[in-house]
C-alpha cells in the first residue's frame, strides 16, 4: 500500500517544497507497512509519460500538490487515473483548492479528498485514519471529503489552526538529495504582516518563523550543494530585520560555493542600519525581489499596499548604486483605478531606477483575496480557468492589456538579460529621452508590422532586429551602431561580429593577438598572474569602437557586475604595432 505524492512544477530546475514537507513530516509516524513516495514533473512532460509513471507507483492513493499554473493539467490526470483505475483515491492539497472547496469537489467529482489550509498536520491526521480499518475522516481539521455512508455528501471540516511552533516541522530535503543546477525553494517564515488585496499571502497574517537554530542548521546542508540558487519563499523577508541581517550574515560566511540567494522584501519598511548593511554585502550572490506594482497612490490605496513612494524609491537607488545586489522590480498590470496611461507612468517610474529586472505582470484574480471579491466594483473579467489572468477592466481594455503583453516580452529579451545596456542607454538619450515605455511601446508595433512575434530568436538575430528598427525609422548613427557593437562584443565572448555591425572593426587586430597573449608587458597589465603562453587568446577580443582600440576580457558570464570589463588601449598599441 502506498501514497503517492505528486506535483506538477513550472519548470524542471524547480524543486517542490510542499510535497517533501509532508513526506518528512509522516516520517516518524507508524502506518505499518504503507509507502509514502514523490514523484515530481513539470507541466511541460506529455501526459501519457506523467500517467505511466504514476500507474507503475501502484499506488493506492494520489495525492497533487495543486497551484494556479499545475491545476487545470491536475485535473486532467486525476480524471484519467480514475477512470482507468476506480478503486484508487484521489487527494488535492494546495492554495488552488484551499477555497470554495465545495464548488471544487462537486466540479471534479473524481476527487475524493481535500486539504485546505497549511497541509501539514492535516496529511498526518487524514493518513491516521485512512490506514485504519474504519476511517473517521470527520475527526481530522483541514480536510473535506466525500461521506460514503451518506451518498457521497461533501462534508467540509473545521479549519485547522496554523502551526504556531514550526520547528516541529522537518527538514524537508532528503539528505544527499541531487540539486544540480536546480533551483531550491527554502522558507524561514510563515505568513505576511500586510494585506494586499490581490495576495494570497495576505490571508495568513500571523507571522510565524523557524527559529534562527532551525534556519541555520538547515541553509548549513543547502549552502553544501550544487543547486544554482536558493529561493527564500518568505512573503517580506525583511519583515524583522535583525534577524534577516543575521541569516544574511550566516549565508555569506557559509555559502563557500556562491550560490544566488533570492530574497523578496519589502523596500519602504527598510531603515538606514539595514540599508547601510545590504550595500557591503558580497558582490553577486544575493537577489532583493521588490514588489512595487503600482506608483498610482488611489491603486496603491484600494490594494491596500499603504507605500511611502519617495521612500521607496530612496532605498532602491541606494541599493542598486552599491551594484553588489541584483534587484528585480515587479509591476502589476489590471489592478483597480490603473489605466493604460496611469500604467505607462508607473512603468517610467520603475525603470528610472535601473534595476537589473523589470518583472512586468498581470493581474490574477485568486479565490480567497479581496480582489475576488471585488471584481464587480471595479469590472473586473477574468479568464475562467487558472491562471484566473485578467482580461480587462472598468479602467483598461482587454486590447490595451494585449499590448502590454507584447511589450512585456520584450522587456524581457531587451532590458532584464542586460545584453542590449549601452545601446539601449543611447536609445533612451538620444530618441526617447521622455519616456522609457514609448520606445517599447514604438519597438512592439514595429516587432507586430513585420509578424515577429509568431517565433523565437537567437540572441544574434535580436541585435539585428533592433539594427533593422533603428534603420526603418532613419535614425541609424555611427554612434548607434558603436552601441550596439560594443554590447554585442561585451555578451557574446565567441561569436564572431556580423556584417551590419562592421566585421572589419575586428579584423584588422586578429593578428597581433597571439604575439599579445605571449608579450609579458600585455599580460602584467591585463591578466596578472598570468605566465607567457598561457592559452588566453579567446579570453579578449579586441574592437574598434568611436575610433578607440577596445579590449574586452571575459570573466564570469553568469555575472551581469563583471561578466566583462572593457579597456581603451589606444596607446599600448601603438607601441606595439
Amino acid at each position: 500500500m502506498k501514497a503517492l505524492l505528486v506535483t506538477l512544477d513550472s519548470k524542471f530546475i524547480h524543486a517542490n517544497l510542499a510535497v517533501r514537507y509532508l513526506k518528512k513530516f509522516c516520517e516518524d509516524r507508524d502506518y505499518g507497512n504503507y509507502e509514502i513516495e514523490i514523484k515530481e514533473f513539470t507541466i511541460n512532460q506529455k501526459q501519457e509519460y506523467i500517467l505511466s509513471e504514476i500507474f507503475s507507483a501502484r499506488a493506492d492513493l494520489i495525492c497533487f500538490s495543486t497551484y494556479v499554473w499545475n491545476v487545470e493539467y491536475i485535473k486532467e490526470l486525476a480524471y484519467i487515473i480514475k477512470e482507468a483505475k476506480n478503486n484508487i483515491k484521489i487527494l488535492c492539497g494546495g492554495p488552488e483548492v484551499s477555497f470554495e472547496i465545495e464548488k471544487f469537489m462537486k466540479n471534479a467529482p473524481f476527487v475524493d479528498y481535500v486539504i485546505f489550509g497549511e497541509g501539514e498536520l492535516t496529511f498526518r491526521g487524514f493518513l491516521n485514519e485512512y490506514t485504519k480499518k474504519h476511517p473517521e475522516f470527520d475527526s481530522v481539521n483541514g480536510l473535506a471529503f466525500r461521506d460514503c455512508k451518506n451518498n457521497d455528501k461533501i462534508i467540509i471540516n473545521q479549519q485547522r489552526e496554523p502551526i504556531s511552533n514550526l520547528d516541529i516541522i522537518n527538514y524537508p530535503y532528503e539528505k544527499n538529495e541531487n540539486f544540480e543546477d536546480k533551483i531550491i525553494y527554502y522558507e524561514s517564515s510563515r505568513g505576511c504582516p500586510f494585506s494586499c488585496s490581490f495576495c494570497m499571502s495576505s490571508i495568513d497574517k500571523k507571522m510565524r518563523t523557524f527559529s534562527m537554530d532551525r534556519v541555520k542548521r538547515d541553509l548549513s546542508i543547502l549552502l553544501n550543494t550544487k543547486a544554482r540558487q536558493i529561493k527564500f519563499v518568505d512573503r517580506t523577508f525583511n519583515a524583522d530585520y535583525k534577524r534577516s541581517m543575521e541569516i544574511i550574515d550566516f549565508i555569506t560566511e557559509h555559502n563557500k560555493n556562491n550560490m544566488t540567494i533570492h530574497f523578496e522584501i519589502t523596500a519602504d519598511i527598510i531603515n538606514d542600519e539595514f540599508l547601510s548593511y545590504v550595500t557591503k554585502l558580497p558582490v553577486n550572490m544575493f537577489q532583493f525581489e521588490i514588489g512595487v506594482q503600482s506608483l498610482n497612490e488611489l491603486t496603491l490605496y484600494e490594494i491596500n499596499r499603504h507605500m511611502d513612494i519617495e521612500k521607496l524609491f530612496r532605498v532602491v537607488e541606494e541599493i542598486i548604486n552599491g551594484k553588489n545586489i541584483h534587484v528585480h522590480l515587479d509591476l502589476i498590470a489590471g489592478l483597480p483605478y490603473e489605466d493604460y496611461n496611469s500604467f505607462k507612468k508607473s512603468f517610467d517610474g520603475i525603470h528610472k531606477l535601473h534595476g537589473e529586472k523589470i518583472q512586468l505582470g498581470f493581474l490574477k484574480v485568486l479565490k480567497g483575496t479581496k480582489i475576488y471579491g471585488d471584481t464587480e466594483k471595479h469590472g473586473i473579467k477574468y479568464r475562467n480557468i487558472s491562471p484566473y489572468e485578467v482580461i480587462s477592466t472598468k479602467y483598461i481594455s482587454a486590447e490595451e492589456l494585449l499590448k502590454l503583453k507584447n511589450i512585456e516580452e520584450l522587456i524581457d529579451k531587451y532590458y532584464n538579460e542586460k545584453y542590449f545596456e549601452k545601446t539601449l542607454e543611447y536609445i533612451l538619450k538620444n530618441l526617447y529621452s521622455k519616456s522609457a515605455f514609448e520606445f517599447y511601446e514604438d519597438f512592439s508595433l514595429y516587432w507586430q508590422q513585420n509578424d515577429l512575434y509568431r517565433m523565437s530568436y537567437s540572441r544574434k538575430k535580436l541585435y539585428k532586429i533592433l539594427f533593422d528598427y533603428i534603420k526603418s525609422n532613419n535614425k541609424l548613427t555611427e554612434e548607434f551602431i558603436s552601441c550596439l557593437r560594443y554590447d554585442y562584443v561585451f555578451n557574446n565572448q565567441f561569436e564572431e561580429l556580423p556584417d551590419f555591425l562592421n566585421k572589419e572593426s575586428e579584423n584588422k587586430y586578429k593578428s597581433i593577438k597571439k604575439s599579445l597573449a605571449n608579450d609579458q608587458e600585455f599580460l602584467d597589465t591585463y591578466f596578472k598572474n598570468t605566465v607567457p603562453g598561457s592559452k588566453i587568446v579567446n579570453e579578449f577580443r579586441i574592437i574598434t569602437i568611436e575610433n578607440n582600440a577596445v579590449l574586452f576580457i571575459y570573466f564570469d558570464k553568469n555575472n551581469i557586475f563583471n561578466r566583462c570589463r572593457t579597456y581603451i588601449i589606444n596607446d599600448f598599441l601603438k607601441e606595439k604595432i
